[in-house]
């Protein structure tokens, strides 16, 4: 299969370089992985900012925080569902063969699983149903990870923690393995300070879009999606699209700056 050079830029040292391989509707964005950004392309994304510089951008404390106030349980609750949520997660809480409480992700796995309605005894019937193709056991007063995936039909026990809870009460944490968790546009423009198309691209490339695919959608030259590619690794710091894509996974976690 014949390979045609993409690069329209000065003539300096090839990296991160974007290649067309095969013809018309075949083509497809490569993006080399072996090399390293070259200081003549970093030269043309001057940023001063980066991720070991963001002091000028961290929110401040909120001055009205009460360090003495005692903690609302259900705000923790709903904070910590939100947390789990941001790495594709959801949260079942069981006591004694009921479903006390269930995150909203974790309803939307439990549902998209069994094809359910959401009442409590289906919802149930549908953590029994996971909980049986992994081949587990859910003990009392323990947390147990399961891994899920919808497209592949599996379901497993990933990791096991007994006697956490002093009751009856036990915790399912359920991964699911077909989300691709996103980071939020507001961290990203406040980690990196990304432009409004730097941090499109950067949310497309999280949702495990390809360059080429990113480009004929939003209607992008060869030579801008280059641009904006060459332009998020000098503002991470990163060196190659996949090192780029895990930053992006891990900063998924975080809320939007304020909340």
């Amino acid at each position: 299969m014949a390979r045609r050079n993409w690069n329209a830029l000065p003539p300096i040292k090839p990296c991160h370089s974007i290649e067309v391989v095969g013809e018309g509707n075949d083509e497809m964005l490569n993006l080399n992985q072996s090399a390293t950004l070259p200081g003549a392309i970093a030269s043309l994304h001057p940023c001063r900012e980066s991720i070991f510089n963001i002091s000028n951008r961290a929110p401040a404390i909120r001055p009205d925080a009460d360090p003495g106030k005692k903690p609302d349980l259900g705000e923790q609750r709903d904070v910590l569902h939100a947390v789990l949520a941001r790495i594709g997660c959801g949260q079942v809480l069981l006591k004694r063969g009921c479903v006390l409480d269930v995150s909203a992700i974790g309803r939307a796995i439990l549902e998209r699983e069994g094809n359910l309605t959401t009442s409590p005894e289906t919802l149930y019937g549908a953590v029994k149903q996971l909980v049986n193709r992994a081949g587990a056991q859910i003990p009392v007063g323990s947390t147990s990870w399961l891994a899920t995936s919808f497209k592949e039909g599996v379901t497993s026990l990933v990791s096991q923690m007994v006697n956490v809870w002093t009751d009856e009460t036990s915790t399912i944490i359920l991964l699911d393995l077909d989300a691709h968790p996103e980071p939020t546009p507001q961290a990203l423009r406040c980690l990196f300070g990304f432009t409004a198309a730097e941090t499109q691209l950067a949310v497309e490339l999280a949702r495990g879009h390809n360059l080429l695919d990113i480009a004929r959608a939003r209607r992008l030259s060869r030579t801008t999606i280059r641009s904006h590619l060459a332009s998020l690794f000098v503002k991470t710091q990163t060196r190659r699209q996949a090192e780029l894509v895990a930053l992006l996974g891990r900063v998924a976690v975080l809320p939007s700056p304020g909340n």
